[in-house]
């Protein structure tokens, strides 16, 4: 039976342009825990977006894995955190220098501001740099939890950047979220989404067999890998769906929802979901 569902947010569960979660979905998530079987976002975004992504339902996310697994929080509580290497993130500024489409920004306090960067550049391209409106000299020496490079141009050229800083620096490590997202993720190297899920695992005292993980971008390959009972949407790209064990229709169709619904009642009915039966 599943007692953990892992659900990356963006183009998987939530799919609408104001990135709110449908009451469908809600519906479902409340089924869902009201069957005992823990719900947890997990997400590259922080903590304090989720209350907005949840309509305002907090009960639905007190539980997360954010910041790609950086940040764990169980029942509202900040239970376990990973940093940047602060040391990576200065040579992150540094291979960057070369770079002129391309700048560092960081978080601190919720705060966005780009690093050794030029502000008029950033200010001019507000698509690819939200929510950025200063720029630091160089990095604060406060510990870091979110982390990425903002580029202006094709997720081709995201992808270039990534291969580039990934040579360059293999203490860290470098994911293109998803297509159509002008930014690449930082975080520590070998480390993802399934070091919260299996931190939540532990706490809960639950086994691998009984989570499942929802998924559609790069960012979500960690988690994909490492559990067997993993899932895609059918709009995720090439290297997820050829990653995970099962597959459901595209986000926008309610499909995951619709997954959770059918977990919630085979949990209730101590079997399997009928999906990871009926499809591989």
């Amino acid at each position: 039976m599943i007692k953990l569902v892992l659900s990356d947010l963006d183009s998987t569960l939530i799919w609408r342009d104001d990135h709110v979660v449908t009451p469908f979905a809600l519906d479902a998530i409340h089924e869902l825990q009201a069957a005992g079987v823990h719900f947890v976002p997990c997400t590259g975004r922080i903590f304090r977006d989720l209350p907005r992504m949840f309509a305002g339902d907090e009960a639905a996310c007190a539980t997360a894995v954010t910041s790609n697994g950086q940040l764990v929080y169980l029942n509202g509580e900040l239970v376990e955190r990973v940093p940047i290497d602060h040391e990576g993130l200065l040579a992150t500024v540094s291979a960057l220098r070369d770079v002129d489409d391309a700048y560092l920004v960081v978080e601190y306090d919720g705060e966005k501001v780009a690093v050794d960067a030029d502000l008029d550049f950033v200010l001019a391209h507000p698509d690819n740099f939200w929510s950025v409106a200063q720029a630091l000299s160089d990095v604060p020496e406060e510990p870091c939890y979110k982390a990425n490079v903002r580029v202006v141009g094709s997720f081709g050229r995201c992808q270039e950047v990534a291969a580039e800083l990934a040579c360059a620096l293999p203490e860290l490590d470098f994911v293109c979220p998803m297509p159509g997202t002008p930014h690449i993720d930082i975080t520590p190297h070998g480390f993802g989404k399934d070091h919260g899920g299996d931190f939540l695992m532990e706490r809960l005292g639950l086994a691998p067999e009984e989570v499942c993980c929802f998924g559609d971008a790069e960012n979500d390959l960690a988690v994909l890998r490492h559990y067997a009972n993993s899932v895609a949407v059918a709009n995720a790209v090439a290297v997820v769906r050829e990653t995970a064990r099962y597959h459901i229709g595209p986000a926008d169709e309610e499909s995951v929802a619709r997954a959770l619904l059918d977990i919630a009642a085979s949990t209730r009915a101590g079997r399997m979901p009928a999906f990871m039966c009926d499809n591989g």
